[in-house]
Protein backbone atom coordinates (compact mmCIF):
# COMPACT_ATOMS: atom_id res chain seq x y z
CA UNK A 1 0.00 0.00 0.00
CA UNK A 2 2.86 2.88 0.68
CA UNK A 3 3.99 2.00 -2.76
CA UNK A 4 0.74 3.09 -4.03
CA UNK A 5 0.43 6.08 -1.94
CA UNK A 6 4.19 7.20 -2.86
CA UNK A 7 2.36 6.92 -6.34
CA UNK A 8 -0.84 8.48 -5.73
CA UNK A 9 1.20 11.54 -4.58
CA UNK A 10 3.93 11.47 -7.18
CA UNK A 11 1.21 11.63 -9.56
CA UNK A 12 -0.92 14.88 -7.77
CA UNK A 13 2.21 16.69 -7.22
CA UNK A 14 3.09 16.50 -11.36
CA UNK A 15 -0.54 18.17 -11.64
CA UNK A 16 -1.16 21.73 -12.09
CA UNK A 17 -2.15 23.55 -8.61
CA UNK A 18 -5.56 24.53 -9.56
CA UNK A 19 -5.74 20.55 -11.80
CA UNK A 20 -9.13 19.72 -9.17
CA UNK A 21 -10.46 22.93 -8.81
CA UNK A 22 -14.10 22.65 -9.76
CA UNK A 23 -14.22 18.66 -10.05
CA UNK A 24 -16.50 16.78 -7.37
CA UNK A 25 -14.88 14.18 -5.59
CA UNK A 26 -15.99 11.47 -7.90
CA UNK A 27 -14.17 13.03 -10.55
CA UNK A 28 -10.84 13.71 -8.55
CA UNK A 29 -11.39 10.04 -7.73
CA UNK A 30 -11.29 8.95 -11.27
CA UNK A 31 -9.16 11.48 -12.96
CA UNK A 32 -6.48 10.01 -9.91
CA UNK A 33 -7.41 6.58 -10.95
CA UNK A 34 -6.94 6.94 -14.85
CA UNK A 35 -3.81 8.93 -14.31
CA UNK A 36 -2.42 5.50 -11.86
CA UNK A 37 -3.17 3.35 -14.77
CA UNK A 38 -2.82 5.72 -17.07
CA UNK A 39 1.00 5.80 -16.04
CA UNK A 40 1.65 2.25 -14.51
CA UNK A 41 -0.44 0.03 -15.77
CA UNK A 42 -1.48 -3.60 -14.59
CA UNK A 43 1.57 -4.27 -11.92
CA UNK A 44 1.13 -5.95 -8.54
CA UNK A 45 -0.79 -3.03 -7.25
CA UNK A 46 -3.21 -2.72 -9.58
CA UNK A 47 -4.88 -6.81 -8.37
CA UNK A 48 -8.20 -6.39 -7.49
CA UNK A 49 -8.24 -8.51 -3.75
CA UNK A 50 -9.29 -11.57 -3.68
CA UNK A 51 -8.86 -12.39 -7.38
CA UNK A 52 -5.99 -12.80 -9.99
CA UNK A 53 -7.67 -9.86 -12.07
CA UNK A 54 -6.37 -6.29 -12.23
CA UNK A 55 -8.28 -3.18 -12.40
CA UNK A 56 -7.64 -1.79 -15.53
CA UNK A 57 -8.85 1.15 -17.75
CA UNK A 58 -11.68 -1.03 -19.18
CA UNK A 59 -13.50 -2.03 -16.63
CA UNK A 60 -13.24 2.21 -14.85
CA UNK A 61 -14.99 2.59 -17.96
CA UNK A 62 -17.48 -0.20 -16.89
CA UNK A 63 -17.93 1.84 -13.49
CA UNK A 64 -18.20 5.18 -15.03
CA UNK A 65 -21.08 3.93 -17.49
CA UNK A 66 -22.98 2.48 -14.35
CA UNK A 67 -22.62 6.14 -12.88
Amino acid sequence: MSKVKARMLEIIDSLPQDYFDNKSNTETMFVLIKNYLDKYGNDETTIIPGTNKHFSIEMLQELLNTI
